[in-house]
């Protein structure tokens, strides 16, 4: 089958999708949460205090009080709505594989506060959950690989770390502050506005207007690479990883930056730097990890062991997927296959254009196997989990499908 009639076709198929959701994309974006936040770091002890303000406009009339995610563990010191004292209370949470050790805080509102923007301050503090990375063990019921210790700071939207609204919508305005001790270096998501050693501690401070996450990944013992393309620069941040590897995977990530830029046009990531931190985890969700606007977070661990096994090991189509995320960000919840479907196609296309068409093939037949092996009872892609089983069908199926046109023509 000629590669363009490929393309093409697998388009339409998309495109025709796409147009399906419309209605899910056309849906007017509010105005975003803003979250000032300083954030202050104890890797010695795993513990942080968090000391914040959040500009939360409301959506529509309220009952009296709304609720928010805190991590499970932790303690709110003090909390305060429009400048008055407020009354909360803890709620338990059914643990989900990605917010496995989540409570609610349920927030009682001042009698005049019913709709408009509302300011929340807050003091918290804790330590996180002791919880197993991902992949430590067989049939793992519950997972998390937000962290805090002396080896590395993780923390993403997967441990609550900070206040989730539940009436709230993304995406997020944020500035942090984030303060560590001497000789740590945090890597945010976001613009870095300031770096400084201030009272024996490393601070440094972050926006980002346009965020899905507030991500903080850190460690005492990073080095660090960079370059700069035409319209964005690249660092990528590592503790153990071969220089050769970061070589290649340098310009690997410049030539799907470039070949994604000819195709879908510009990308507007914070302060143009795309950041791909190795996160000094031993295990931890596989793949490439996790992508956030202009930052990826990847298993240092998993990615050694791969290199064991195979000297040859390249994670290029699994960075190009997170990469075209930045494209690719705008389905929600169940629409979370907008994202994925299109951002796997897309980096199905690196891997022709930039490696081998024999790799495509190969490719392509991965997606048709994974496809063939679903029961006959695999839900359609509207009805799909967001979450855990609906992983082949979010993904792989529309690719499959769309490489087979006798389904479709006869």
């Amino acid at each position: 089958m000629p590669s363009c009639w490929r393309h093409n076709h697998l388009l339409l198929i998309l495109s025709f999708l796409l147009c399906l959701s419309a209605p899910l994309l056309a849906e007017e974006r509010p105005t975003p949460v803003a979250y000032h936040l300083i954030v202050t770091i104890d890797p010695t002890s795993g513990s942080l205090a968090v000391r914040g303000k959040i500009e939360a406009p409301l959506q529509g009339p309220l009952t009296g009080e709304i609720q928010f995610a805190l991590h499970e563990t932790f303690a709110i010191t003090q909390l305060s709505v429009n400048d008055r004292p407020a009354r909360f209370s803890f709620e338990a949470a059914q643990p989900r594989p990605t917010n496995p050790a989540t409570r609610n805080v349920v927030l009682s509102l001042p009698a005049d506060v019913r709709q408009g923007k509302i300011h929340i301050d807050l003091e918290y503090e804790g330590r996180l959950n002791n919880l197993p990375e991902f992949g430590t063990f067989p049939d793992q019921k519950q997972a998390l690989d937000d962290q805090i210790n002396p080896r590395l700071v993780e923390l993403a939207n997967y441990s609550s770390w900070y206040p989730q609204f539940f009436v709230m919508k993304y995406p997020i305005t944020i500035e942090r502050q984030v303060s560590l001790p001497q000789g740590w270096i945090a890597i945010c998501s976001g613009k870095k506005l300031e770096d400084e050693i201030k009272g024996g501690r490393a601070m440094t401070r972050w926006y980002s207007p346009n965020d899905t996450d507030i991500l903080i990944a850190a460690s005492p013992n990073y080095k660090q690479k960079s370059t700069r393309l035409p319209d964005a620069a690249i660092e990528i941040y590592y503790t153990q990883m071969p220089e050769e590897f970061i070589d290649k995977e340098m310009g690997q990530i410049a030539k799907v930056m470039k070949l994604f830029t000819d195709y879908l046009g510009q990308i507007s990531i914070p302060a143009g730097t795309i950041k791909h931190v190795y996160s000094s985890k031993r295990k931890g969700q596989g793949r490439a990890g996790i992508a956030r606007p202009g930052m990826i977070v990847t298993s240092e661990g998993l990615t050694l062991e791969s290199l064991k096994k195979d000297p040859h090991f390249s994670f290029f189509q699994d960075i190009a997927h997170e990469i075209t995320h930045f494209w690719w960000n705008f389905g929600a919840e169940q629409g979370d296959w907008i994202n994925e479907a299109f951002a796997e196609y897309f980096s199905a296309v690196a891997v022709e254009k930039i490696l081998s068409e024999q790799e495509f093939e190969s490719v392509l037949e991965k997606y048709r196997r994974e496809v063939r092996e679903l029961p006959a009872s695999a839900p359609s892609l509207s009805t799909v989990p967001f979450n855990g089983s609906g992983f082949v069908i979010r993904y792989y199926k529309g690719i499959a499908d769309a490489q087979s046109p006798e389904a479709y023509f006869g």
